[in-house]
């Protein structure tokens, strides 16, 4: 395992967690009172206008849409864009209630590098879901292999998952190792986990989203709204970020969970807790591996991404400082460095083999 650092984090997770948790509950409370006595309400924006706030959306490229549908029938919502004759695909896999727009800084940037595609997880986005029924990690991974098998027909591959994107892919090794070395030929896992993952004191984005959605069915007063939204936008931004960043992020990342089924929700937390992919991760080393923490990341701890690292014969770890669980949004910059450094290793691979 190859450990670097873009600076090494000063605080410990435990303390971070309990200074974050007591900050929530002040920032609320405080909340509470701003509202009561009038304070302006806090207006969310829609998922693209967050979107063209960012720096990097005009470079962004028009993506194409790709026909797939899973081994059971689902259709499965899937983009294509970047050089079409590049030497490599970059597959990004998104997390848990989330879309492929997490990528979109990503997508920008390795898409003048590589032939980029990015789909939406069944119950999630635009992909269908038929049911509950077996929605689980290895049915995800199942549905990646259909992604592959039907928008990447040939030509070496590079997955990249953040959460349980790189949990789908872990379960995809553990079911079709012999993927791994000459179809996959490099992996990047940002802040996952192979190993259960405990839940919070606090509510992660994803339940503070459903708080917003009882706003929109509830007949409540001016003063009770802003209290409520305002507490959503407090915890989402205390859970998916570490650092200081536009209230407009914060609300992208809410608006990107908030169209995802509750039930998918329920369907998919048993999963986490019970998680353990660590028999697949020796086949990952037969790949170039790319694994990325968060040193701050209260949703899936950073010591998860330095135990998968451990385990990966080969696997170059990065910590990156002052970042919490969304890290491809509050750190663009420092991923797509990395995401590209892992591309270029495995682009003159593929070149010099073909």
């Amino acid at each position: 395992m190859v450990t670097t650092s873009l600076r090494a984090p000063q605080v410990a997770a435990g303390t971070r967690i309990r200074t974050t948790a007591r900050r929530v509950r002040r920032s609320v409370a405080g909340l509470v009172l701003k509202a009561a006595a009038g304070a302006s309400a806090l207006t969310l924006t829609t998922p693209a206008a967050a979107r063209a706030a960012t720096p990097d959306s005009a470079a962004a490229t028009s993506p194409g849409a790709v026909p797939v549908t899973a081994s059971d029938g689902v259709p499965l919502h899937v983009e294509v864009d970047g050089d079409p004759v590049a030497p490599v695909t970059a597959v990004l896999c998104h997390g848990y209630l989330a879309d492929h727009n997490v990528w979109h800084f990503q997508r920008s940037s390795l898409a003048r590098h590589a032939r980029v595609v990015a789909y939406d997880h069944r119950g999630h986005g635009r992909s269908a879901l038929s049911g509950t029924h077996g929605l689980d990690l290895d049915q995800l991974a199942d549905d990646l292999a259909a992604v592959l098998d039907q928008a990447v027909p040939e030509g070496p591959v590079v997955l990249v998952g953040h959460s349980m994107g790189g949990m789908t892919i872990m379960a995809l090794a553990e079911q079709h190792p012999e993927l791994f070395g000459d179809r996959v030929v490099g992996v990047g896992l940002v802040t996952t986990a192979a190993a259960p993952v405990n839940g919070r004191a606090v509510l992660p984005p994803e339940v503070a989203n459903l708080v917003l959605a009882a706003i929109d069915r509830l007949r409540l007063t001016r003063v009770s709204c802003r209290v409520l939204r305002s507490a959503a936008l407090v915890v989402a931004r205390g859970f998916a970020f570490a650092s200081r960043v536009p209230p407009s992020l914060v609300d992208f990342v809410l608006q990107l969970t908030r169209s995802n089924p509750v039930h998918a929700l329920v369907a998919l937390v048993p999963q986490f807790l019970t998680l353990d992919k660590r028999a697949a991760l020796p086949v990952l080393g037969k790949v170039a591996t790319l694994v990325v923490g968060a040193a701050h990341d209260l949703t899936i701890a950073p010591e998860h991404s330095a135990s998968i690292a451990r385990a990966i014969p080969g696997a170059r770890l990065e910590m990156i400082p002052d970042a919490g669980h969304m890290v491809p949004l509050e750190h663009p910059a420092a991923v797509d460095e990395l995401l590209q450094h892992l591309i270029a290793q495995v682009s003159g691979r593929a070149v010099r083999s073909s």
